[in-house]
């Protein structure tokens, strides 16, 4: 109580002398405060704990402190809020009395979500209703940060709502930015690319718009991950990903190096495997060194759930439990989550031995706490909801018409036009007298991993229905996602001969890929293919509609069928997007942002993680079934006039400016991704083929000319120097290629760059 009383008086002095008088009794406590800074309020807080007490907080399940007013975080009381829920506004109070609260603390709700763990990959997840978006490898295809900073601020308004109702914690575990090395992972569908240049802008865009850019407060707390080189659920928990540094800093860290020092992320989750034989967990070097030495990071690193088990059980890397629990610590995860899968809650379990031990000091538990409570501080929970402009986010914010209509806009600008052999799209609605469609995915609305609850969905059918009418249409399913049925195939068969045009949708489901489960294949199911073929013979007019999570491999349909559209799992109204795109009222613009394979014999083993040999457009030499960056469009776009300096010196701010005109000469308004790449023509290091630097998605009008600017600095000529083990440029020449994609290259230039000195 001594040492309480004088830092209460000492403070009390130094508002005085600020003439910030304030009674001595109007707080008992210095970090109730809130003209002092987070970081003086939290150390405050963390002061007055007792070791007990701050181990306890060190798990995603945490107990509350009642005489220090730290509310405990656990599973929150949520339930789904069906449509005309909102009349109540903001009056939360009646809102909780006319909608009784579902009872959440059963055995696997405590075991799994709650408390810290929450999610909002593409959407509020696991709360109850909210809005859907498109899956993320679809908003990948859109190629627009901008729209990703727009759904993901509509994601953080929704999860206010659900804080200020239910109470549900505001950490949430988005967004997934491994790199898309390899489409059989079977999460392949929760992160963007196979690009880190596009990967980082997207995470970038991603975390402002959850995090709430700008304000004082933290809107929720994103959390990017997994931390690093996690793309094989095969060996899932005790592989290791072994990479040399030059690709951890070319290829696998950019994405969570710009989350960082460009989005101010909140927390990072380490990964469940081992980097070059060390688990992600306890190495001290990706997560002390270089996450937070190299990067600046200030947030708190939370384990994937489990991870900290596999250390001992798995990896085999330091059996003794209670120092494996002390090594994480001290590694840099903060917080240990918790599955129930084995034997969980080892920070609980084995650290308050561990520090009698020795084997870590409170010095260091402080540290994880410190961070931890630092961003509870930001969320303002220990502060007047009056001083959090958060709160006054009304309840028909959830769910909104505006939300949906932005799920419709995400869907249509993800949906590529992957082929459309002599201008088959668009149908023409008018003209048409009948359509047929057909196939497993064609009235199920696949939602994704992660998702949340919508008030409705539209199917492919469901929407081209509603676009042409009842009377045209006949929908037969043909087949399920990986089995035949009696009279499915004759079904469909007979709907496709007697209709114009047969829309077939197929592709896969979570019951083929995701978390857990690799694909083998980058085929359909072969039910699914003979079901096509069988629909092709007897009606050339064939339109293929693909929703799937992973990249595909379909030597014959991508050879056969005149027109092919990958939409992927395109969110609550995916079904409206895909028939505005068929018949023409919009103007597809996506593009891949992944490789097409031919197929799957083309890739080296999924748990090699060296891209040198093979892998993505940087290092891939085959031939390709469609490339990183395509996608094409109802109207023809050229590219004209490329203006860049001859040499350049980059020294101090220095930029290479680029500028060139794209005019669309075609019969539709659309918008194009302009894309620049770079190539080092000669070096003497292995280098990627090319690398993307830059792009621009604009909207050009029927018969207009844009002028694009682009400008280049010396981080996008850098490569790391194994040898010297730092960034430098190699003086010389190297190609700017900009184009339509990474194989559809327009113009391009040469410019000679002087090395630095």
């Amino acid at each position: 109580m001594n040492k309480i009383f004088k830092g209460t008086v000492l403070f009390a002095l130094s508002m005085m002398v600020q003439k910030k008088v304030m009674a001595q009794s109007e707080f008992e406590y210095k970090f109730q405060y809130t003209n002092l800074s987070f970081e003086e309020r939290t150390k405050d807080l963390v002061s007055h704990m007792t070791i007990e007490e701050k181990i306890a907080q060190l798990s995603h399940l945490a107990p509350g402190i009642e005489r220090l007013g730290v509310v405990s975080y656990g599973a929150s009381n949520n339930r789904p809020m069906a449509e005309g829920e909102y009349q109540f506004g903001n009056d939360y109070d009646s809102y909780i009395n006319n909608n009784p609260e579902e009872d959440l603390t059963n055995e696997t709700t405590i075991c799994l979500d709650g408390g810290y763990w929450n999610e909002a990959l593409h959407g509020l997840a696991r709360s109850g209703n909210a809005t859907v978006f498109p899956q993320i490898i679809g908003l990948g295809s859109t190629w627009n940060p901008r729209l990703v900073k727009e759904i993901s601020t509509a994601i953080s308004d929704e999860a206010r709502i659900h804080h200020n109702v239910y109470g549900k914690k505001l950490t949430y575990w988005s967004p997934t930015i491994n790199m898309l090395r390899d489409p059989r992972w079977g999460r392949t569908e929760e992160s963007y690319t196979e690009d880190p240049y596009l990967q980082s802008k997207m995470a970038v865009a991603f975390i402002d718009g959850l995090q709430g850019e700008g304000s004082k407060y933290l809107k929720t707390v994103a959390t990017a991950k997994h931390f690093v080189a996690n793309n094989s659920e095969i060996n899932r928990h005790d592989g290791s990903s072994n990479v040399p540094e030059r690709q951890l800093r070319e290829y696998y860290f950019p994405a969570f190096k710009a989350a960082v020092q460009e989005g101010g992320v909140g927390s990072v989750m380490s990964a469940y495997n081992a980097v070059n034989n060390v688990p992600a967990s306890a190495n001290s070097w990706l997560l002390n060194d270089v996450l937070r030495k190299e990067w600046g990071f200030d947030g708190f690193v939370v384990s994937d759930c489990g991870a900290i088990s596999d250390i001992i059980n798995t990896h085999k890397y330091e059996e003794d439990r209670e120092k494996a629990v002390a090594l994480a610590v001290i590694a840099g995860t903060d917080m240990e989550c918790e599955t129930c899968e084995t034997e969980q809650f080892l920070y609980d379990k084995y650290l308050p031995n561990a520090y009698k031990k020795g084997y870590i000091t409170e010095k260091q538990i402080d540290k994880a706490v410190e961070r931890i409570f630092k961003k509870r501080f930001q969320l303002g929970e220990f502060d007047n909801n009056e001083k959090v402009p958060f709160y006054k986010i009304p309840v028909t914010k959830l769910d909104s018409k505006e939300n949906r209509d932005l799920s419709l806009r995400a869907a249509r600008e993800s949906i590529v036009l992957l082929k459309n052999e002599n201008n088959t799209l668009p149908l023409d609605k008018n003209a048409l007298k009948s359509i047929a469609v057909i196939g497993p995915n064609a009235d199920f609305a696949e939602m994704g991993g992660y998702s949340g609850e919508p008030s409705f969905k539209v199917t492919t059918f469901s929407g081209i229905r509603e676009k042409v009418g009842y009377d045209k249409t006949n929908y037969q399913p043909g087949c399920r996602i990986n089995e035949a049925y009696p009279t499915g195939f004759e079904r469909a068969v007979k709907a496709a001969k007697d209709a114009e045009v047969a829309v077939v949708v197929l592709g896969t489901n979570l019951h083929l890929a995701k978390e857990g489960l690799d694909r083998s294949t980058l085929n359909l199911p072969e039910v699914q293919m003979e079901l096509l073929k069988k629909v092709y013979a007897v009606n050339k007019n064939t339109v293929l509609v693909l929703l799937n999570g992973t990249p595909l491999s379909e030597p014959w349909a991508f050879k056969n069928i005149p027109s092919i559209i990958e939409a992927w799992y395109p969110g609550q109204l995916g079904g409206i997007a895909i028939a505005d795109v068929l018949f023409g009222d919009y103007n597809p613009s996506g593009k891949l942002p992944v490789t097409f394979y031919k197929n799957v014999n083309q890739l080296p083993d999924i748990t090699d993680y060296d891209i040198t040999k093979g892998r993505t457009y940087w290092y891939f030499k085959g031939e390709v079934a469609y490339p990183f960056g395509h996608g094409l469009s109802y109207s023809s776009f050229e590219y004209a006039d490329l203006n860049l300096n001859s040499k350049i010196k980059f020294k101090d701010d220095n930029v290479l400016k680029v500028q060139l005109n794209v005019s669309n000469t075609g019969n539709f308004s659309g918008d194009e991704v302009v894309q620049l790449y770079i190539k080092d023509v000669k070096s003497k290091f292995v280098q990627p083929t090319q690398k993307l630097r830059e792009f621009k998605r604009v909207y050009i009008k029927k018969g207009e000319t844009v002028t694009l600017k682009f400008e280049l600095d010396k981080d996008d000529f850098s490569f790391w120097n194994p040898n010297k083990r730092k960034w430098e440029i190699e003086k010389g020449d190297f190609e700017i290629l900009i184009g339509s994609s990474s194989q559809d290259i327009r113009v391009s230039k040469t410019v000679s760059v002087k090395q630095l000195k």
